[in-house]
């Protein structure tokens, strides 16, 4: 037998033993069955992952240290076995699978808080103090109450919520805005700033089928009608200081989930048709910034990959023989934004993408501006590539797509391979390149004239969007290598600083306040850039910690630039919460990293500073949802929808019966340290 499966053997063993242990205690009474299933459930972790580094050890003797998994560094020219499954590369929660370049993963860069906090624990251990040890099991009681308020108060809100609350009409006019001056404005907001990066309509065509829908035409299909209340609800994504904004934002959630109730029936033919198919494009990018169900896009993408390969996009139109020359570059600019969605839905899932470059022959769309061809063009005008027109910066991703599908299939795939040091350094360049060019391929007049904040305001808008769509590729990339690899590897330098300037390009974009609101508001590719981005600083300035001690009486100017950069993600993070984000436990945590950066206590009293900065940051989170929910009831009064409890009401109701069944007697012996030890998903996994 060999030892890797003696070791499992073992491992198996000692947990049914532990689980048969803890069971009849529970069943005895001697602690309450929801504390002992926490304790089940902290230790079953911590087994595993025993378990999984005595195996990788295993593996690493067998093969003589050859092909570590992903994460870990190996020398150029080396030779590669295939490498064990990596379970910590992908995990189950609730029937929903968390792949390698999901976020959730870069929460185990934070276990080395949980180092600092049990030698904490273990040093204040040795100190006989009980007033002290009292003082911090009722913090640790506090901390856990409020996390379950929070988590009860997020469910309630949730459960509360436009979409889960609401009967949709048949009709998405009926919930359309009768105003057409602001309509007009959410329009022009849409086609000046989304349609650069995500070419889904040819701009002229649209206005048309725009003024007959207000005219009130009755030749217009369904498709027509909700492609353009699509545009005016993610338009009015940038809605905001006004104090009709939840009104509004009410208002397009119900757009939004209308066009998705006529996405999800039965199939009619005019889903079929090109007017179909940027519908299921516009619901994609709707559902991102508005953040409805944002975290689960990767399943409407592999819906419209396979429409439009029904429809035959993934051919080049050439196939074709009586196609228009005028709908063969609409369907070349289709098939470039599918890509583009399917591949940012498999980064932030973690999974597969729905296809290689092997499935598709169809090619760049042409260098042209949508004002050059129209539905009779016979001949398409030539501009060189280093012409700027409306199609630049979606030709520029394009570029860029293959080397970008390449590392998602290589990270998510379900045989991971490892990157030599070439291939990283290759990819690495690449995409540097990309982000460098970006700038330049903004186009000198924009989409519409007619908007306040002028053409620069614009561009800069577009340049963010594009970088985005890019630069986080990089962290995909770095960041396992960054943090799991050797620290003291001289390749492991190159990763970190990559990760860094990364995290800082994307967390502290050029200013534009339209963009700004975005990434606050926005779910999908908008909250993952602010996930991935934090953590990646965080790791960085733990590992800074690691590597150079506390010193916080002098620290470094570097160390002082990570705290900096730090304090701004967490504003970043507080403002999503009270923009209606529910998950409160990553403030809570980078807090804590804050906390051990810039305390200057030891021993106890550092224990006891850090519990209360725990603390401290979920009185925020739940202070911020309090208000979230107060101003969503304010904004239904307004707006005359009061048939359905409030949020505020529906919470505080809900909440104090179920806390009122619950006993905090004994979460004064859980810690710090394990709950750090944990991987995030959402508010269910600790309670």
């Amino acid at each position: 037998m060999s030892t890797s499966t003696e070791h499992q053997l073992k491992a198996l063993k000692r947990k049914v033993s532990a689980l048969e242990d803890q069971l009849q205690e529970a069943l005895a009474g001697h602690r309450p069955l929801r504390a002992e299933n926490e304790d089940i459930h902290q230790n079953n972790h911590r087994r595993e992952d025993d378990e999984r580094e005595a195996e990788e050890r295993s593996w690493s003797q067998q093969t003589g240290g050859h092909s570590p998994p992903y994460g870990q560094l190996q020398d150029v020219g080396q030779e590669s076995a295939p490498p064990p499954h990596d379970r910590k590369s992908i995990m189950l929660n609730k029937s929903r699978l968390y792949g390698p370049s999901h976020w959730t993963h870069g929460g185990r860069e934070l276990r080395r808080v949980a180092v600092l906090m049990k030698l904490i624990n273990d040093n204040a251990a040795s100190v006989d103090d009980s007033a002290e040890i009292d003082a911090y099991k009722a913090q640790m009681s506090e901390i856990r109450r409020l996390l379950l308020r929070c988590k009860l108060f997020a469910r309630n809100m949730k459960a509360s919520r436009h979409g889960r609350s609401m009967s949709w009409p048949a009709e998405s006019s009926l919930c359309m805005p009768t105003n057409r001056e602001f309509a007009d404005h959410m329009a022009h907001i849409y086609v000046s700033r989304f349609e650069s990066a995500f070419r889904i309509l040819h701009i002229p065509s649209f206005w048309t089928e725009y003024e007959h829908y207000w005219r009130g035409s009755t030749e217009i299909s369904s498709a027509v009608r909700l492609k353009i209340e699509l545009v005016i609800a993610i338009g009015s994504s940038l809605y905001r200081d006004s104090p009709d904004s939840e009104t509004v934002r009410s208002t397009s959630l119900q757009l939004v989930h209308a066009a998705q109730s006529w996405v999800s029936g039965l199939m009619e033919k005019d889903q079929l048709g090109l007017s179909g198919l940027q519908v299921q494009c516009l619901l994609i990018l709707a559902r991102q910034v508005l953040s409805v169900s944002g975290d689960l896009i990767w399943i409407a993408v592999g819906t419209l990959v396979r429409t439009a390969m029904q429809m035959g996009l993934h051919r080049d139109p050439e196939h074709f023989a009586n196609m228009t020359i005028f709908h063969a570059e609409l369907r070349r600019r289709l098939w470039a934004t599918i890509l583009e969605m399917n591949l940012q839905a498999s980064l932030d899932s973690g999974v597969p993408l729905a296809m290689s470059c092997n499935d598709f022959d169809t090619k760049s769309p042409s260098n042209i501006n949508d004002d050059d061809i129209n539905d009779s063009a016979t001949t398409l005008p030539h501009h060189s590539r280093d012409t700027r027109t409306d199609t630049s910066i979606q030709l520029h991703l394009l570029r860029y797509l293959r080397v970008r599908m390449e590392l998602i299939h290589r990270v998510n795939g379900s045989s991971p391979s490892n990157f030599s040091q070439d291939e990283i350094q290759s990819i690495t360049s690449q995409l540097t390149k990309a982000c460098q060019e970006c700038a330049s391929q903004l186009p000198e007049s924009s989409f519409d004239s007619n908007l306040d904040g002028g053409d620069e305001d614009l561009k800069v808008f577009r340049y963010n969007m594009a970088d985005l769509l890019l630069r986080r590729f990089l962290l995909t990339l770095h960041r396992p290598l960054a943090s799991n690899a050797d620290i003291s590897h001289p390749a492991a330098y190159f990763s970190r600083k990559v990760c860094l300037d990364s995290a800082t390009a994307l967390l502290s974009p050029p200013p534009n306040a339209d963009f700004a609101h975005l990434v606050l508001l926005g779910g999908g590719i908008f909250k993952n850039r602010i996930m991935h981005a934090t953590l990646a600083v965080s790791s960085e300035l733990l590992i800074d910690l690691e590597e150079h001690g506390r010193a916080v009486q002098w620290p470094s100017t570097y160390r002082r630039m990570l705290i900096s950069t730090l304090r701004g993600a967490l504003g970043q993070l507080a403002a999503r919460i009270s923009l209606g984000e529910t998950n409160v436990r990553p403030y809570m945590k980078l807090s804590v990293v804050l906390c051990h950066a810039e305390c200057t206590e030891t021993g106890t009293a550092l224990r006891q500073r850090v519990a209360q900065t725990a603390r401290e940051s979920l009185e925020v989170c739940y202070a911020a949802m309090q208000a979230r929910a107060s101003n969503l009831a304010v904004g239904d009064k307004e707006s005359g929808d009061v048939t359905e409890p409030h949020q505020q009401d529906v919470g505080d109701s809900m909440m104090s019966q179920d806390l009122a069944v619950l006993d905090f007697s004994d979460f004064g012996g859980w810690d710090l340290n394990e709950f750090f030890g944990m991987v995030d998903f959402d508010s269910d996994v600790l309670l």
